[in-house]
C-alpha cells in the first residue's frame, strides 16, 4: 500500500490545523508576531548606533533603543486611535460631500437623471464602518499592553531565549542549523524594516509637506497613518494619499486642495519607487511580485488590517523555514521572486525519515 496518499493527506490536515490556529489564536499571536518585528527593529538601531558611536556601553544603547521603539510605536498607535474617532465622526459629513460633488459633476456632464454616489459605489453601510473601526479602536489599549509585554520579555531574555533553542536543536549540527535560520529570518526582516522605513519617510515627508502647504487639518494623524500605509505593498501608498484627499473635499470647498495632496503624493511615490527602492532593494528581498499579492490577500483575511502590515515580514519567515526542509521546499521556490531561494547547506535542515 502506497504511503503517499497518506502523507498528502497529513500535509492537508496539519495546514488547515495551522491556518485555523492562526485565525483563532490571532488576538495572541499578532501582538507577538509585533513584538518581535520591533525586537528586529531595535536590534537594526543598535547595530546603527554602534557603527557611529562604537565606544558606547552595549546596555546603554538597548535600553535607549528599546524604549525609543517602543515608544514611538506606542505613541503612533494612539494617535491613530484618536484620529480614527475623528474620521468616524466626520463620517457622515464627508459622504454628504462627496454625494454634492458627484451630483454636480452630473450637471456638469448634461445627464438627465441625477447621478448619486451610490449609483458609482454602491451601498455604503456607513453605521457598519463605523463600528468596525470603533472596535478596533476599543482593541488597541490592549494590544498596546500585550505588545509591550512580549517585547520587554524579548528584549530581556534574548539570552535566555538562545539557550533554549541551543538545548531543543540537540547536537551540535541542529544549533548551527537553528542558529542560521534564526539569524537569516532577523536579517531579512532587518533588511526589510529598514529598505521600507527609509522609503517611507521619503514619500511621508513630502505628504506631510503638502498637506501643511494646503492647510489639513489632523496632519498629524494623516501623518502617521500614511507613513504605516507604506509598509503595506502595493495598495498602501495610494490608499494613503486617496484617505486625506476625501477629507480635503470635507475641509475646502473648492476641489483643488484634494487634488494637489493627491498628485503630489503619487509624483513623490513614483520618483522613489523608481529611482530609490529598486537600488535599496536589490538583492535584498528575493519575494515574486505575484506572491506578494497573494501574501497581502491571504494575511489580511486571515489576521485583518494588522495581517496587511505584517504580510512581507510574515511571507520572510515562511519562505526562510520552508527552504530548509525537503518537502516544502518547493513552496519556498514558488515564493521567491527568481525560483532560486537562498538554500544554505550550514543551514539546511535534512530530512529525517
Amino acid at each position: 500500500m502506497s504511503t503517499r496518499p497518506i502523507a498528502v493527506a497529513q500535509i492537508i490536515i496539519g495546514a488547515a490545523a495551522a491556518l485555523a490556529l492562526l485565525y483563532f489564536l490571532s488576538s495572541i499571536l499578532i501582538p507577538l508576531v509585533i513584538a518581535f518585528v520591533l525586537v528586529v527593529l531595535v536590534d537594526a538601531v543598535v547595530s546603527f548606533v554602534n557603527q557611529v558611536w562604537p565606544k558606547a556601553p552595549n546596555w546603554v544603547v538597548s535600553t535607549v533603543s528599546g524604549l525609543l521603539v517602543i515608544g514611538c510605536a506606542s505613541g503612533g498607535m494612539f494617535v491613530l486611535a484618536r484620529g480614527a474617532v475623528q474620521v468616524v465622526q466626520q463620517g457622515p459629513a464627508l459622504l454628504g460631500r462627496i454625494e454634492e460633488i458627484v451630483e454636480g459633476l452630473g450637471r456638469s456632464m448634461g445627464l438627465r437623471q441625477t447621478l448619486h454616489l451610490t449609483s458609482i459605489v454602491g451601498d455604503v453601510s456607513l453605521p457598519q464602518l463605523a463600528g468596525s473601526v470603533l472596535s478596533a479602536v476599543q482593541g488597541v489599549a490592549g494590544a498596546v499592553l500585550l505588545i509591550i509585554i512580549y517585547f520587554g520579555f524579548m528584549l530581556a531574555g534574548r539570552k535566555r531565549i538562545s539557550r533554549k533553542v541551543d538545548l531543543i536543536a540537540g547536537s551540535s549540527d541542529g544549533r548551527k542549523a537553528m542558529r542560521g535560520i534564526i539569524e537569516r529570518i532577523g536579517a531579512d526582516v532587518k533588511t526589510y524594516l529598514w529598505v521600507q522605513g527609509v522609503t517611507g519617510v521619503m514619500i511621508t515627508a513630502s505628504a506631510a509637506a503638502v498637506m501643511l502647504v494646503v492647510g489639513l487639518n489632523n496632519v498629524l494623524f494623516w501623518t502617521v497613518i500614511f507613513f504605516l500605509l507604506t509598509f503595506i505593498p502595493n495598495i498602501g501608498v495610494t490608499v494613503g494619499s486617496i484617505a486625506p484627499a476625501l477629507f480635503a473635499l470635507l475641509q475646502f470647498k473648492t476641489i483643488w486642495q484634494a487634488v494637489v495632496i493627491f498628485a503630489v503624493i503619487q509624483i513623490a511615490a513614483t520618483i522613489v519607487g523608481n529611482l530609490f527602492y529598486p537600488r535599496m532593494q536589490a538583492n535584498t528581498q528575493n519575494i515574486d511580485p505575484i506572491a506578494t499579492i497573494l501574501a497581502l490577500s491571504f494575511w489580511t483575511f486571515l489576521w485583518g488590517i494588522p495581517g496587511a502590515f505584517l504580510a512581507v515580514p510574515m511571507t520572510l519567515i515562511l519562505m526562510m523555514v520552508f527552504s530548509q526542509f525537503e518537502a516544502t521546499r518547493w513552496v519556498a521556490a514558488a515564493l521567491s521572486n527568481d525560483g532560486k531561494p537562498d538554500f544554505h547547506k550550514s543551514t539546511k535542515v535534512q530530512r529525517r525519515d
